[in-house]
């Protein structure tokens, strides 16, 4: 169980929000930290916007675009400090909270994450992203920190399911909800629907290497081993991170596919 666990985790498209708020100094150079940011020079784009918080220590757009920077190089602790930051300057900026709460969640903190997205919804109840961040955060807490043995919580497991449902609502084309669904769906044994779900994700993003990750998944618990077999062999031609390469390619060694 807590293996599925680890995979489900894995799947989970931790998206930053876009920024809000207005920078109130060192603008050039919060535009530039953002250019840098938006291109993926994450060395850069933290050069700047260091030296922009330092220009000015109450722009609460340069400590938010520095989190999501730091988030980006792996950088958890730092990340969550900015975040922090902009919720201090601005109790009321939902993308400080949203950010905040990805953060928290990335880091294993899943109460804290909870807290955050509450906040956000509170300020923006329409967010699709948050909905289903919200979503991630409720199947993590599904899980039992003490007996990682013991079956998933029933009740934060529908939780899950209907943020997940809330955020399709907002935003039909949102594969990682649908996906997020599936997971809810093999820990419930109902493959069938499962298999489903991941269907429709790969329609609405037909190289989705997560989608076809959980679906040999969903294919390898219903007992389909050709149907795990083809999921996973279409996964590893989609440039997968090298480390979900690896687990797959055991898990295809040992259901024998060709």
């Amino acid at each position: 169980m807590r293996r599925l666990f680890l995979v489900v985790v894995a799947l989970f498209v931790l998206a930053l929000s876009a920024c809000q708020g207005e920078s109130s100094g060192g603008d050039d150079l919060v535009e530039s930290g953002r250019v840098h940011l938006e291109a993926g020079e994450y060395e850069q784009a933290i050069a700047d916007l260091q030296a922009a918080v330092e220009a000015d220590p109450g722009s609460g757009e340069a400590h938010l675009l520095l989190g999501q920077a730091y988030n980006r190089t792996g950088d958890l602790l730092k990340a969550k400090d900015e975040f922090s930051t902009v919720v201090a300057l601005d109790p009321d900026s939902a993308a400080a909270h949203h950010n905040l709460g990805v953060t928290y969640f990335q880091l294993g903190a899943y109460d804290a994450a909870l807290a955050e997205f509450d906040a956000a919804l509170q300020l923006d109840p329409d967010d699709a992203d948050t909905h289903y961040q919200l979503g991630a955060v409720y199947l993590g807490l599904s899980f039992s920190a003490n007996d990682p043995m013991a079956q998933p919580d029933p009740q934060r497991m529908e939780q899950a399911v209907g943020e997940f449902e809330k955020a399709l609502e907002l935003k039909e084309d949102m594969p990682e909800a649908l996906i997020g669904m599936a997971n809810v769906y093999m820990l419930q044994a109902d493959f069938e629907t499962a298999i489903e779900m991941l269907q429709q994700a790969i329609e609405q993003v037909p190289d989705s290497p997560e989608a076809y990750y959980a679906l040999g998944r969903a294919y390898a618990l219903s007992g389909d081993t050709d149907g795990a077999c083809e999921a996973y062999a279409k996964f590893l031609t989609l440039d997968p991170p090298s480390n979900w390469q690896v687990q797959v390619t055991e898990e295809m060694a040992t259901l024998g596919c060709p």
